[in-house]
């Protein structure tokens, strides 16, 4: 089995979410402080299927997670780990979106985090709002500004009548771009409307597939973080 490898990001996590999971077999080597949460395998996500067949674990870091609950602390910062799906001589998978989404695999868990906190990471291929919602570039998906208002609308009106619903999380794939940058996979209207709510914490699960060579990491994620820029400028 392949070496775990690290989101690029750390994430604030609900204290109660994390406080949740089982601890992994393997005992805590590492800083006391660090939290780290591996990434279960499961082949859809949560809220399609009743089986976790590999649950999401803690690996490290449940004093530091007890710590924060004793001192009334309502999120904690985690980095995830996981193990990719792609064998280590597959440099390909990384890079081609049909062959990266074939071997994806999901965690088992809903986290709930600060819709702030992940509009501070960058990590969105566009920051959604009212007016640049629906904005596609393919033209068999261009709507019209009263269709894009009233979807927004329709969002916005169930979001504010129902809450955030667990069974419809936020979904970031560790790891996206160029196997290298996490990346908000989906769900870029429904986080900009939770921000324009001003929400505290909206629900969150986290996927992952294939990684690029150790060695091209570093490049590839200054390459990734500066696409998601250009892509947020230009609303690509």
């Amino acid at each position: 089995m392949r070496s775990a490898v690290l989101s690029s990001e750390i994430y604030p996590l609900a204290v109660a979410d994390v406080l949740a999971l089982p601890d992994a077999n393997a005992p805590e080597t590492d800083a006391a402080d660090e939290i780290v949460v591996l990434l279960g395998r499961n082949p859809a996500p949560p809220q399609q299927t009743d089986a976790s067949p590999l649950p999401d674990t803690l690996v490290k870091g449940r004093a530091a997670v007890e710590r924060a609950a004793a001192a009334g602390e309502k999120f904690v910062p985690v980095r995830f780990a996981f193990v990719p799906a792609n064998a280590w001589w597959d440099v390909f998978s990384a890079f081609i979106r049909k062959r990266r989404n074939k071997i994806r695999f999901y965690g088992s868990a809903v986290y709930h985090v600060p819709p702030a906190a992940i509009r501070a990471l960058k990590i969105e291929r566009a920051f959604k709002t009212r007016e640049t919602a629906y904005s596609f570039t393919a033209s068999i998906r261009r709507m019209t500004r009263q269709e894009r208002d009233a979807e927004y609308d329709r969002i916005s009106d169930s979001i504010k009548k129902n809450g955030f619903l667990d069974s419809e999380p936020v979904d970031i794939m560790l790891c996206r771009l160029t196997g290298a940058k996490d990346c908000v996979n989906n769900g870029h209207h429904r986080l900009g409307i939770a921000l324009e709510l001003g929400l505290d914490a909206i629900p969150v699960n986290f996927s992952a597939s294939a990684v690029c060579p150790a060695v091209l990491r570093p490049v590839l994620r200054l390459f990734s973080t500066w696409n998601l820029a250009f892509k947020r400028r230009f609303q690509k």
